[in-house]
């Protein structure tokens, strides 16, 4: 174990609770540090120099908390530092000490779970930029689309129950909605354009939109939510991570049917599940096997799932392979 001190990161948007601890969890430093790059930085380097440790020597782990991670992804990609962003999840359940609650504490215990599960940790890879722009317009679109179908399903709810509301609802809205669709048509254009730019990406969205049921906004967010699939290392690993694998439910003589993990990628297993439902609507064996397994009593949703972790083998053998998925070939799936 090459890493001295393990540091547990609180992230906030103002502020991050920082606690370095020692590999027999005696704690050496807790400092509270503002979320900002130079800040992150100063407070890495000035810990490093006061204690006469290499940075190849400091380990930290933070949860996964979205934007606010941004800053301390940049300061220890920029310097060098070991990174682990967890799931929060996963951190609360290997917790055993839940009493009370603080930002102070909270950074404490994600230190000390570095330190035990230390051989488990999967280290923060830095995404190119072409990904992150990619990320932030597929977001744009999502944001505005979410709009859309808010006022969309205000103005149907009117027109069936007060004609008079939808009346003036759809004068207010009107200008509103043609211009939120010129946006969605823009930002289609740009997601192409940022494609474009980036030839394995390109490559890697045509690829993925030969199987039947994934199309381009499926395509879009397995390429951006795994990294150009970068940050996997084979099919089973991704299909964990997008929350489609069954898992054991025993427990002495009582044996539950296996149930999926809630501790996954809410993004792809949404994505996936739109997926599996437009495939179950192509004329290929994704249908034939729903229509056999539901007429054999199988549980609709189980069926589905099942789908849906074939597509994630699809979707890896195609990138591996880098070959189209093949109609007159798929049983090779």
């Amino acid at each position: 174990m090459n890493q001295k001190y393990f540091i547990g990161v609180d992230l906030s948007k103002e502020k991050i609770d920082c606690a370095v601890i020692l590999s027999d969890y005696s704690i050496v430093l807790e400092k509270i540090v503002k979320n900002q790059d130079a800040k992150i930085k100063n407070f890495i380097l000035a810990f490093a120099k006061r204690t006469k440790c290499s940075l190849s020597q400091l380990f930290i782990c933070a949860e996964n908390t979205g934007i606010y991670g941004q800053p301390l992804k940049r300061a220890c990609s920029a310097l060098g530092v070991d990174l682990w962003i967890e799931s929060p999840l996963k951190i609360k359940r290997a917790t055993s000490d839940v009493r009370g609650k603080s930002d102070r504490k909270d950074a404490l215990r994600i230190a000390e779970y570095s330190v035990r599960y230390f051989d488990r940790r999967v280290l923060n890879t830095e995404s190119s930029a072409d990904i992150d722009e990619l990320a932030a317009v597929a977001k744009a679109r999502e944001t505005i689309l979410s709009q859309r179908i808010a006022i969309e399903n205000q103005l149907n709810e009117a027109k069936s129950h007060d004609p008079q509301l939808y009346k003036t609802l759809l004068s207010v809205y009107k200008t509103m909605l043609k211009t939120m669709e010129k946006e969605l048509q823009k930002i289609e254009k740009q997601l192409d354009t940022v494609l474009r730019k980036n030839s394995e990406m390109s490559n890697n969205a045509e690829l993925l939109k030969s199987i039947p049921g994934v199309g381009k906004q499926v395509a879009v967010q397995f390429i951006i939510q795994t990294n150009n699939f970068k940050d996997f290392d084979s099919a089973k690993h991704l299909a964990s991570y997008s929350g489609v694998v069954p898992f054991l439910n025993e427990s002495g003589k009582l044996i539950k049917r296996p149930r999926v993990s809630k501790m996954a990628n809410l993004k792809i297993k949404t994505i996936l599940h739109m997926a599996a439902l437009s495939a179950i609507r192509t004329k290929s064996e994704l249908r034939v096997y729903y229509i056999r397994k539901v007429s054999e009593g199988k549980n609709k949703m189980s069926v589905i799932n099942a789908i849906r972790n074939k597509l994630v083998h699809r979707i890896w053998a195609v990138i591996e392979r880098q070959s189209p998925y093949l109609l007159e070939t798929q049983n090779n799936y």
